[in-house]
């Protein structure tokens, strides 16, 4: 109604305006430079000072007083940070079914966990399980001088929790981290891996917390400082176009999307100058009630060696209650046989890694990942073997690679008769060890490398081992 109004005003105004036009005659600049007394034009200025008042005096009575609406934010009303890309809202409304409800169930209490940060939890039962009668109500984590953090109450609550809240705004919070009322989510909402949840799926996640019993729990909202939400807001990205689930026939296509959801590379990664590799572990998960270090889950015998059925006694019972509670295992334990197989099997095409890691005591140190920890004194940094290659088509694999999703950037080098690169800017120099003409060994990045040619022989990509990995193009 706001908006028609103006728009109506606007072409009231614009009416009024072409109506002053057609007083002034042609040649008005002309008039106003050598006849400055002609009458005429004097009758003119005074007819357009009364039109303009009179366009005033109509504004002004027929401005009504408005109750204060809250609108979608759109990417034109973010003047302060054109960076900040929000898809506006839209008005769709899920079917509420069954088998929705089902889905929904069964991806918030297991995959997502979504109740292990959003209710209170049992801390004195093993693994701290979310307490029941608190579902969805949210959960206080910290606050200090800059910041607070807390897991909203998403519960159907009117007065405090999401009783209001449409069906979008909750899409739009869980796949691309922009709250309901507009602003960007801190990044503990694990937005950047629920981005590749289903259509279909994320629909039966929004069906059945609108199902939840209501619980009133009244939580002062997150607090990010400036420069970090700035940093937020820049990192996000609408999602305009379907997304459709993988086939969930293939096991490994099935697993690498529930590994995905589950946020798995963000623990079991150490973020170490010098990188184990991609789910290696070692990783300081610093969480409410204590800290442990995440456990290597590659196939290397120093990760996880035990078989299958190991794995789904682990995700069961949590090692029979003895594994810390940052591990959520209380909600992987929901997940069905097949599910949990085919997270192993996807985890059994990563490159393997070897990264002893525990959290018992003595922590000794790590000459990998170059922490304190448990099983420390047992990892050893040794240069893995190579071929021999002629150092000339290290000059074709010179340069500089972009990748525009995280805009990240990987520096390739010669220097002698070896390749090297760098991660970022002022990183430690690692020497690529050739596997092949164009395969390399990375010791200290998360993944191998594979650098890619086009028909003319040019290289134009580098590429991240396994089907985890990222890409970055080649851009000088």
């Amino acid at each position: 109604m706001t908006c028609h109004s103006s728009l109506r005003k606007t072409q009231i105004a614009w009416t009024l305006i072409n109506f002053i036009n057609k007083q002034i005659p042609d040649g008005c600049n002309l008039k106003i430079k050598n006849m400055r007394n002609d009458k005429h034009f004097l009758t003119t200025i005074v007819l357009t000072a009364f039109i303009l008042t009179v366009v005033v005096i109509f504004f002004s009575i027929n401005k009504k007083p408005v109750d204060k609406v809250v609108e979608p934010i759109s990417v034109t009303k973010l003047a302060a940070n054109d960076t900040f890309r929000v898809r506006p809202l839209t008005n769709v409304k899920y079917e509420r079914t069954a088998q929705r409800l089902n889905q929904g169930e069964y991806l918030v209490l297991g995959v997502l966990e979504c109740f292990v940060c959003h209710s209170d939890r049992d801390w004195d039962a093993p693994g701290a399980p979310p307490i029941v009668k608190k579902y969805g109500s949210g959960h206080f984590f910290f606050e200090d001088s800059t910041s607070r953090i807390t897991a909203p109450n998403i519960t159907p609550d009117n007065e405090t929790g999401a009783g209001k809240w449409t069906d979008d705004m909750f899409a739009r919070a869980i796949r691309e981290g922009v709250g309901h009322d507009g602003r960007a989510l801190s990044y503990h909402m694990p937005y950047a891996d629920f981005k590749n949840l289903s259509d279909e799926d994320l629909a039966s996640v929004v069906v059945y917390i609108r199902s939840i019993p209501p619980v009133h729990n009244n939580l002062l909202q997150t607090k990010i400082p400036a420069g970090e939400r700035s940093g937020i807001e820049r990192s996000l990205t609408p999602i305009t176009q379907p997304i459709l689930a993988p086939d969930f026939s293939d096991p490994k296509k099935r697993g690498r999307y529930l590994v995905g959801l589950a946020s798995c590379a963000v623990c079991h990664t150490s973020w170490a100058e010098y990188n184990p590799g991609l789910f290696a572990g070692g990783n300081l998960i610093d969480h409410e009630h204590g800290k442990a270090f995440s456990a290597n889950i590659t196939s290397d015998p120093s990760g996880m060696a035990y078989g299958v059925e190991g794995f789904i006694f682990v995700m069961r019972t949590g090692k029979g209650g003895t594994l810390s509670h940052n591990m959520p295992w209380v909600a992987y334990k929901n997940m069905t046989d097949d599910d949990l197989k085919a997270i192993y099997k996807y985890l059994g095409t990563i490159p393997p890694s070897q990264h002893y890691i525990s959290s018992q005591l003595p922590f000794t140190h790590c000459a990998i990942c170059g922490l304190e920890h448990g099983l420390g004194e047992k990892n050893k940094r040794a240069r893995p073997g190579g071929i021999k290659l002629d150092p000339d088509l290290y000059n074709l694999y010179a340069g500089t690679y972009l990748n525009e999703e995280f805009n990240s950037t990987y520096t390739i080098f010669r220097e002698g008769n070896k390749l090297f690169g760098q991660a970022w800017e002022n990183a430690p120099k690692t020497e690529l060890i050739p596997q092949s003409e164009v395969h390399f060994l990375a010791p200290g990045w998360r993944l191998p490398v594979s650098f890619v040619k086009d028909k003319m022989g040019n290289v134009i990509q580098l590429v991240e081992d396994s089907d985890a990995g990222l890409v970055w193009k080649k851009i000088k």
